[in-house]
């Protein structure tokens, strides 16, 4: 029987409880809630149209070391021969870079500009601008730029110099071709 006085016949078992908590904090300071994203800044206001568009630099690509064959008829012809016409060996990896930069942007367009030196008559040297520029044309073509690209074969003979016609040198640096970029 049992062990407690007045107890009975027990099977021993002992009572137990269980208690849960809850723990409710009055006064404390709220938890803090993340504020809202702030909104993206609008769009920038689109430019306003100009009045007057800034000048554009025109964009010329110098031959520089592009010369040809001494190209004045000799004391026995009556012109000049077709062999003197051609650009000199030297001047042809110019010319192929310029093959090659054309054929790799077909977008781009020139005109082809010839220039001389003060050297000899206005008119020779017209004609002599001309020639020039009409052999680089022909080399570009034929070794692949489509005609297409380029816009016009202009001759200036003399009109524009980029340096002296008094010195060698000077003279030198105005017997040139030039390829000039179209819209730029």
């Amino acid at each position: 029987r049992g062990q407690f006085p007045g107890a009975g016949d027990y099977n021993h078992y002992v009572d137990g409880i269980v208690s849960v908590g809850l723990t409710i904090g009055f006064g404390g300071a709220a938890a803090a809630e993340p504020e809202p994203a702030a909104a993206p800044p609008p769009p920038p206001p689109p430019p306003e149209a100009a009045t007057e568009e800034p000048a554009a630099t025109p964009v010329v690509i110098d031959l520089r070391g592009v010369n040809f064959k001494f190209d004045r008829p000799r004391s026995n012809e009556k012109d000049i021969t077709p062999s003197l016409q051609e650009p000199t060996a030297d001047s042809i990896a110019i010319l192929d870079q310029a093959v090659d930069v054309l054929s790799r942007n077909p977008n781009v367009r020139v005109e082809l500009d010839g220039h001389t030196d003060s050297i000899g008559s206005d008119e020779y040297n017209q004609k002599l601008s001309e020639r020039r520029a009409q052999i680089v044309y022909d080399y570009l073509t034929s070794h692949g730029v489509n005609a297409s690209q380029i816009s016009g074969v202009k001759g200036f003979g003399e009109s524009n110099p980029i340096d002296t016609n008094d010195t060698k040198e000077g003279r030198a640096r105005n017997r040139r071709t030039e390829l000039a970029v179209d819209g730029q």
